[in-house]
């Protein structure tokens, strides 16, 4: 069984960040294993409704931050109690919904992000489906 893992943080500070345009956006931090992400908080809020997925994008800082490109998307999960960041290098992510809120209405500090381990691959043999790290059992034939 895999467990969802911590692997960073999610925090509404309202810090801007100029987009490609040279325009203030206003922006919630997202920050995953050290990486500083952002998500502007206009698409954030439609992501969390459920009408749009929202783009999460690279910071960078030189005399004020902005917006570097497109590094993944956020959108609402299946049973909308969360919120799932997809990477564009790989990883999967996952945030409250109900803590996510909080952070963004400022009654929380932040919200913990979560990793959503990769799925355990499988192999069949002899027609037995064995998971990575199980012992393989031999098979007679006769």
């Amino acid at each position: 069984m895999t467990m969802i893992s911590k692997a960073g943080y999610f925090q509404q500070n309202g810090y801007v960040a100029l987009d490609d345009e040279g325009m203030p956006t206003q922006i919630a931090e997202l920050n995953i294993h050290g990486i500083k992400y952002a998500i502007r908080i206009d698409e954030l809020k439609e992501a969390v409704y459920g009408r749009h997925p929202a783009r999460v994008e690279r910071v960078f800082q030189n005399w004020q931050q902005y917006l570097g490109g497109i590094a993944g998307l956020a959108r609402i999960s299946h049973s909308g109690k969360a919120l799932n960041i997809e990477l564009v290098e790989g990883g999967r992510f996952t945030v409250s919904i109900g803590s996510l809120v909080s952070a963004l209405s400022r009654r929380g500090v932040y919200a913990s992000v979560g990793e959503i381990p990769e799925p355990v691959p499988s192999w069949d043999i002899g027609g037995r489906k064995i998971a990575q790290g199980q012992q393989t059992i031999p098979v007679q034939v006769t």
